[in-house]
């Protein structure tokens, strides 16, 4: 696998907590992995979502002007 080194800031809490992680590069690369997949998910999710709130407010739409048909 290519590499590539970085240095990063993080809080002085994690830093202590990551000292007891064995390998920390693999573990922050999976933490990534994780996080990166999470969001992307939430992306697409919300994308549906919008696309099918869009949907329904039309169908709501088309049945608002049948509503009152043949009502006196």
């Amino acid at each position: 696998m290519d590499t590539h080194r970085m240095n990063i800031t993080i809080p002085k809490d994690l830093a202590e907590r990551l000292k007891r992680v064995p390998n920390k590069s693999a573990f922050i690369a999976e933490a990534l992995r994780e996080k990166l997949a999470s969001d992307e998910g939430g992306t697409l999710l919300a994308s549906a979502y919008r696309e099918a709130s869009c949907e329904n407010a039309r169908v709501a739409g088309d049945w608002d002007a049948l509503s009152g048909e043949g009502i006196p």
